[in-house]
């Protein structure tokens, strides 16, 4: 019997693949390589872009060659979990065949740790996956295109035993541990995120030159001020979380093309103005503060920080829970001593009385 073609069929091979392209935009993160069952682990083909080649020979065809779907993955590393069945490594080299040259979006994790509900305890140090001979071959069948890497995630402490330097030429962007971190030789680096403490060694390495954008997601104080050691040409920094830690302190840091900064203030308010003490940061613009609630004493210690940083008036705003329309503008009105603009989640202020915005 003969079925009528389904009209979207009739489209373009063109059209078709912007659709298969706008499927997998809407993915959130990289798409899936593998789903993992109680006791094994398959391809995850309810998924694109694999979901892609199942639906009719028209749509296999034009999915393996369309290269643009194939550049993004995301690789769950088995650990524990048997057997691996033989064609798993196969498929995945065959995922990056399909990429062509194209530059490649990488995401690695040990499903190990993916049984938390918690979405930070796979960043805990002190969780280490069992490094299976499975987690290795599928590793070394990714490092084989590390040549191609532009962006990778690396989201779990100590997966493999790096032997060496891994050159990547055309990273742009990474994710990790402080451990991985110091294994890439990546002269184009220009965005980092590293997941766990953060105390820099005291000799910088030439990977980080032009590193513009950085994120600490735990730290301290002495590491945040050494930062204009290792990362001289940053332009905006983002600490989620610090401690006052140990070490000398540098008692005159600067960071002169920084011109964003985001600093939660934490019960020590000592720290945070630690953090400013003696910061040249004559190209800062805006400065984020999260904050759990807004009394005067946390006014009090941003304008004490601010007083001891040199820097114009950057533009303050205030990362809160705490909507805009509810934030008492009299507890706020002194931060403009010392800031050109007092903004709560990026909107300015506006006196409820005079309808203005607080500048």
């Amino acid at each position: 019997m003969n079925y009528p073609t389904p009209p979207i069929n009739r489209l373009p091979v063109e059209l078709l693949q912007q659709v298969f392209l706008l499927i997998l935009n809407d993915v959130q993160g990289n798409p899936s390589i593998f789903s993992f069952g109680d006791t094994c682990i398959s391809a995850d083909v309810a998924s694109p872009p694999l979901l892609l080649t199942r639906v009719c020979r028209l749509w296999r065809d034009i999915a393996h060659s369309t290269t643009a779907i194939w550049s993004r993955i995301h690789v769950a590393l088995p650990g524990r979990i048997q057997p691996l069945k033989p064609f798993l490594p196969s498929l995945l080299e065959v995922w990056l065949a399909r990429s062509g040259c194209r530059p490649l979006s990488l995401s690695i994790v040990s499903e190990q740790l993916c049984y938390s509900r918690d979405p930070e305890a796979r960043f805990l140090p002190w969780l280490r996956p069992y490094q299976s001979e499975a987690d290795c071959r599928l590793l070394e069948i990714l490092l084989s295109v590390r040549g191609r890497w532009e962006t990778v995630a690396i989201m779990s402490p100590a997966i493999y035993d790096w032997s060496g330097n891994i050159d990547t030429p055309r990273l742009r962007t990474l994710k990790c541990f402080l451990r991985e971190f110091r294994r890439f030789n990546a002269p184009n680096l220009h965005c980092l995120h590293i997941f766990n403490r953060s105390d820099f060694p005291a000799k910088p390495a030439p990977i980080c030159k032009d590193i513009r954008h950085l994120r600490l997601q735990h730290t301290c104080v002495n590491a945040i001020r050494f930062t204009s050691v290792i990362f001289p040409h940053l332009e905006t920094m983002i600490v989620d979380d610090y401690s006052l830690g140990s070490g000398d302190r540098i008692d005159t840091v600067a960071q002169p093309r920084l011109k964003s900064m985001t600093l939660p203030l934490t019960s020590d308010r000592q720290e945070f103005i630690d953090i400013l003490d003696g910061f040249h940061l004559p190209m800062l613009q805006k400065l984020t503060v999260v904050v759990e609630e807004l009394r005067p004493l946390e006014i009090e210690c941003i304008m004490a920080a601010l007083a001891v940083a040199t820097c114009r008036e950057p533009t303050v705003d205030l990362k809160m829970a705490t909507p805009p329309s509810e934030v008492d503008i009299d507890v706020v009105e002194p931060l403009l001593l010392v800031a050109k603009e007092v903004t709560v989640c990026g909107k300015v202020l506006e006196d409820p009385v005079r309808r203005a915005p607080v500048l």
